[in-house]
C-alpha cells in the first residue's frame, strides 16, 4: 500500500499542507488505497529530497512533490479523471495548477499564517497541539518560520504589502469563481484531477482559524461554497 507522509491533520483537512491535502484528494478520488504517515519534522531534510512534505513511499518507490506524485499516480494506477481530457483541456488545468502551487499558496496560505505574527501564534498552537508550546519546539518551530518567511523574502513577495498580496490572491479566487461559475466542478459536469487542487486550496483558505481578508471574501462567493459542497458530498474531501 501507498504510504504518504504528512506534517499534521488540522481544520477539514488531513494536512496543514495544501499540497499533501492535494496528493491524499486525488487518491480518494481514484480510489488509490493509501496509508497516512506523520513525518517526523526533525528528520525532515534528511528523510525527504526536497526538505519538505508531500512525499509517498510505493514499494520501493520513492516520489516527492505533489505535481510529481500525481503524474506518478496516473502512469502507474491509469488515469480514470483525466484519461478523456483534450489536450487543451489538459493545457488548462496545468495553468490552474501552477497559479494554486505558485502564486495563490504564497498569497493566502504563507502570508497570513507564517508571515503575519497573530495568525503565527494561532498556528504554531494547532501544530503543538497544546497552548502551552514546549520551549524545544518553540524553537524548532521560529527556525522553521525563519527559512519558510525566508523563502517568502527571496520571492519578491516580502517587498509587497500585505494589502497588495491579499489583492492579488483575492484576484485569483475571482478567477476561479468565474471558472467554475455554476457547472459541477472546474472543468465541467465530471472531476479532473484540477479539482483535488482546486478542492484543497480552498479549505486551506475557507476553513482554516486564521484572521485575513481573503478568507471572508473567497468565504462569500457563492460558487465556491457550492463547489466544495458537491465535492464533499461526491468524494468526502
Amino acid at each position: 500500500m501507498i504510504k504518504i507522509y504528512r506534517y499534521l491533520p488540522a481544520w477539514t483537512v488531513p494536512c496543514i499542507s495544501p499540497y499533501v491535502t492535494k496528493v491524499i484528494n486525488y487518491m480518494k478520488m481514484v480510489g488509490i488505497e493509501h496509508e497516512i504517515v506523520g513525518q517526523d519534522l526533525t528528520k525532515l531534510d534528511e528523510e525527504t529530497p526536497f526538505g519538505k512534505l508531500p512525499k509517498i513511499d510505493d514499494g520501493d518507490e520513492t516520489v516527492a512533490d505533489s505535481t510529481a506524485i500525481i503524474k506518478y499516480l496516473k502512469g502507474k494506477y491509469g488515469d480514470p479523471l483525466d484519461s478523456n481530457a483534450s489536450d487543451q483541456e489538459k493545457a488548462e488545468m496545468h495553468a490552474w495548477n501552477r497559479l494554486i502551487d505558485e502564486h495563490l499558496y504564497w498569497t493566502a496560505v504563507i502570508q497570513p499564517r507564517w508571515r503575519e505574527t497573530p495568525n503565527w501564534e494561532i498556528y504554531l498552537r494547532i501544530i503543538a497541539g497544546t497552548d502551552d508550546v514546549p520551549p524545544p519546539l518553540q524553537t524548532f518551530a521560529d527556525d522553521f518560520r525563519h527559512r519558510i518567511v525566508t523563502e517568502f523574502m527571496h520571492g519578491g513577495w516580502g517587498r509587497m504589502s500585505g494589502d497588495v498580496i491579499y489583492q492579488r490572491a483575492r484576484e485569483d479566487i475571482d478567477a476561479l469563481d468565474a471558472r467554475i461559475g455554476g457547472n459541477g466542478f472546474v472543468m465541467g459536469e465530471e472531476p479532473r484531477s484540477i479539482d483535488a487542487a482546486v478542492s484543497s486550496i480552498l479549505r486551506h483558505i475557507i476553513d482554516t482559524p486564521f484572521n485575513f481578508d481573503t478568507k471572508d471574501y473567497a468565504a462569500g462567493k457563492a460558487n465556491l461554497a457550492s463547489y466544495l459542497d458537491r465535492v464533499k458530498q461526491r468524494f468526502d474531501i
